[in-house]
């Protein structure tokens, strides 16, 4: 399938005025990059020979004064490469808006704004602005709009979509309450190598609402495959930073992903959207970092196989995940702090010689009630301070005590003694002993302080955490909920882990959580902001101790469930993270999906409706497409076949392919078997940059938050059961093809496919 290239709109009645506009703008931009590159005079004079070059603008002679205001404008160098990048297609949409009282006002909605400094007048609207607004939110007609506060109501008379492609007008679609929207079904038939990237020129009415929804509240985003959760997360971390510019550094903001593929795999979009410099990271490189310490961690990819392999103690193993990742076990350290912090917290006097310098209770009343704001080792440090403060106005004092002292007793034995021998040995005795004694104090005075916080045992999180799920008395005496059995079990599991010097992932937030409540994080580990994408994959604990620790509500976690993979760790409903983690959140549902055809998406959802855990299903996007294909094919056949339909498809125009298997021991046996094959194919692990002129061959918990053009579902060593983890697994694979869907098999039965439809299935009967 070439590229359907649209042939420009020769009959529309602005076509010639647009195609000037276009002109002007890159011309505008051009001279404007020149001028922050080169003198003012050189800028002047290029400025003026490329007007008299310039002849489609001879009937605009309006945008003289714009044209000469452009050799006054200076920008800064993110300015110049987000204007450089805009080059060949500055802007997307146009509204024509009159504010009440005003006049109306053509605007051109772009990824980058740009203005002439010296009428004031917009050249391009930033799409996050304020105004943009009203381009994806509202119709024709009466519409209004928000700006820090305060609602501004006006008329909207023209809402006009263009197709620029390479500095060239290809199209212009004016819309309306009648028309559909042709730019969005463009859109949604492009490859997957740039559709992301052109995203936001097709935001639709509930994406914006929620990109756009208020920044100092958390969100939730239960979004169906293909509803757009990954591009709504980015442009509202695009918009948030447009919002916060002039108070929020981008270090501040960090996107939780969920492998580093994905990292790789929106890379390139985010300098599209304007946003650089923030952090991009998983959450168990984010917490590992944050604890500090190398802390070895079994592959979580082995738990998740094992279930999907329904290996021995398939129960046990299930309970433990969801018991760890559980708010229940959060109360449970939370009740071990309390237990540290009451055995830790000072009692004993601070004492100088004989002297109280402060008393113990005082302390102790410090540490538990007036510095809980504090992470509880760095109490420590505020006692500390607390006590050096009493020691230095108390040691002088103290000294002048013993200095009267002395001074009353060499008193008397100046005058009460006679006897002159007598009366010079006492003198002598009472100078020396005095001297001693302040030289003793002084001392003491210098060390008091260091032994007395000596004496608290400061231990590593690490080191509490090991004696906690290792001993089953102490961990009974914060866990009552418990059975004596429950506890016996994850001490014994725990045990057995540790005696590795390893960890597995669930033990990693009540770790983090652990260094942040006893040590509090270091600068590098602390942020403002978070967005998490496929949060469906998280624990409750994971989550809550994310949110407790950085001590922040903004938040913008955004998954689905029909996709929870990693359900076993306890996530499956949002209810428990409104009410106990994100109770101020709004909450967003988004079931309608822009990446799949109808075609596949009806497959897809008859897969999953044999989940005992009604889901909603989803609503595919009106985009038609060729029924996915089936092939009832031996093993040995089963390469072949695959390898002469992606030469198809490639052939139709496809660049994005992907072959996606149940397991990674799946995927090597589909490699082995493809190794003299004619196309290149890559075996994709999680830690592996996507090669773009390969096919890629990858597990299908791995392929979450991807989409492809086409996609190819073999059934080789491993087939899908029917459970609630092959079912997720199976709707995974199949929701990321846009295009074309491939289905290979022995059986019917080993696809799930005996509960699909055999009209919706070419080569299904």
């Amino acid at each position: 399938m070439t590229k359907k290239i649209v042939p420009p709109s020769l009959n529309h009645p602005d076509y010639k005025d647009e195609k000037d506009r276009l002109t002007f703008t890159r011309l505008y931009i051009d001279q404007a990059l020149t001028t922050s590159k080169q003198s003012e005079g050189n800028a002047r004079e290029s400025l003026r020979q490329a007007y008299e070059t310039l002849d489609s603008l001879d009937s605009s002679l309006s945008y003289m004064n714009l044209l000469t205001g452009a050799s006054l404008l200076q920008m800064s160098a993110d300015q110049i490469k987000r204007l450089e990048s805009v080059y060949d297609k500055p802007y997307f949409a146009r509204i024509d808006y009159q504010k009440e009282t005003e006049e109306k006002e053509s605007l051109y909605i772009g990824k980058a704004s740009l203005h002439n400094p010296e009428t004031q007048s917009q050249i391009i609207v930033d799409w996050r602005s304020p105004v943009a607004n009203v381009y994806y939110d509202g119709r024709l007609g009466d519409v209004e709009y928000e700006v820090n506060g305060y609602t501004t109501e006006g008329y909207l008379s023209l809402k006009r979509q263009y197709q620029i492609e390479d500095g060239q007008l290809l199209n212009i679609q004016d819309v309306d309450l009648t028309t559909t929207d042709e730019l969005l079904q463009q859109s949604l038939a492009q490859k997957a190598d740039n559709r992301l990237n052109e995203i936001v020129s097709t935001i639709q009415k509930e994406q914006n609402d929620i990109i756009r929804a208020p920044l100092n509240r958390p969100i939730i985003v239960q979004g169906a495959a293909g509803s757009g959760k990954t591009t709504i997360a980015l442009h509202r971390i695009s918009y948030f930073l447009y919002v916060n510019s002039e108070t929020f550094h981008p270090s501040n903001l960090m996107i939780l992903a969920p492998n580093q593929l994905f990292i790789e795999y929106i890379s390139e979009v985010l300098p599209e959207l304007g946003v650089d410099k923030i952090k991009q990271t998983t959450l168990i490189d984010y917490m590992k970092m944050a604890i500090g310490q190398n802390i070895r961690l079994i592959d979580p990819t082995i738990k998740l196989l094992a279930l999907i392999e329904r290996g021995k103690n398939n129960e046990q193993i299930k309970w433990l995940s969801e018991f760890k990742g559980s708010l229940t076990f959060m109360k449970i350290v939370d009740r071990y702090i309390d237990q540290i912090e009451e055995a830790m917290a000072p009692s004993e006097d601070v004492m100088l010689e004989k002297f109280r310098i402060l008393r113990g209770n005082r302390l102790r009343t410090l540490f538990l009630h007036d510095y809980t704001y504090m992470p509880v080792y760095k109490r420590f440090d505020k006692i500390k301070g607390v006590i050096q403060n009493h020691m230095r106005t108390k040691k002088k004092q103290v000294l002048k005590k013993i200095e009267d002292v002395y001074e009353d007793a060499l008193e008397k034995a100046l005058y009460g003694i006679r006897n002159d021998n007598k009366r010079r040995k006492k003198v002598t005795f009472i100078m020396d002993t005095k001297a001693a004694r302040l030289d003793s104090i002084q001392k003491e005075a210098r060390s008091t302080v260091r032994l007395y916080m000596k004496s608290f045992d400061k231990k590593s999180p690490i080191d509490l955490y090991k004696e906690l799920l290792s001993s089953p008395d102490l961990l009974k005496s914060v866990a009552e909920e418990l059975t004596t059995k429950q506890v016996q079990l994850i001490c014994s599991h725990s045990q057995q882990i540790f005696s590795k010097r390893t960890y597995e992932l669930e033990d990693l937030a009540p770790l983090y959580y652990l260094h942040g409540r006893l040590h509090g994080l270091a600068d590098e580990a602390k942020v403002k902001s978070v967005f998490i994408d496929e949060a469906q994959d998280y624990s409750y604990f994971q989550l809550a101790a994310l949110r407790r620790i950085l001590d922040t509500s903004l938040f913008t976690v955004v998954g689905d469930l029909a996709q929870g993979i990693h359900s076993y760790r306890g996530m499956r409903d949002w209810k428990v993270i409104e009410k106990d983690i994100f109770s101020e959140a709004h909450y967003f549902t988004l079931q309608k999906s822009y990446r799949t055809t109808i075609e596949i998406m009806n497959v897809a959802n008859d897969v999953m409706q044999r989940m005992t855990e009604p889901l909603p299903l989803v609503e595919p996007v009106v985009r038609r497409g060729e029924m996915p294909t089936y092939h009832l094919i031996n093993h040995d056949e089963m390469a072949v076949q695959i390898e002469k339909d992606i030469l198809s498809v490639k052939k139709d125009g496809y660049h994005t392919i992907a072959i996606i298997g149940k397991t990674p021991a799946e995927c090597t046996a589909i490699f082995k078997r493809m190794e003299s094959s004619l196309v290149k194919v890559q075996l994709i692990t999680e830690h592996e940059d996507l090669k773009k002129d390969h096919i890629t061959l990858l597990p299908s918990h791995l392929a979450k938050g991807l989409e492809f053009d086409a996609v190819f579902i073999p059934s080789l060593e491993v087939k899908y059961e029917e459970n609630e983890l092959d079912i997720k697994l199976l709707y995974v694979a199949m929701t990321r093809a846009m295009h074309r869907l491939f289905l290979y098999s022995k059986k019917p039965e080993e696809l799930l496919l005996q509960y699909v439809d055999a009209d919706k299935v070419d080569g299904l009967t």
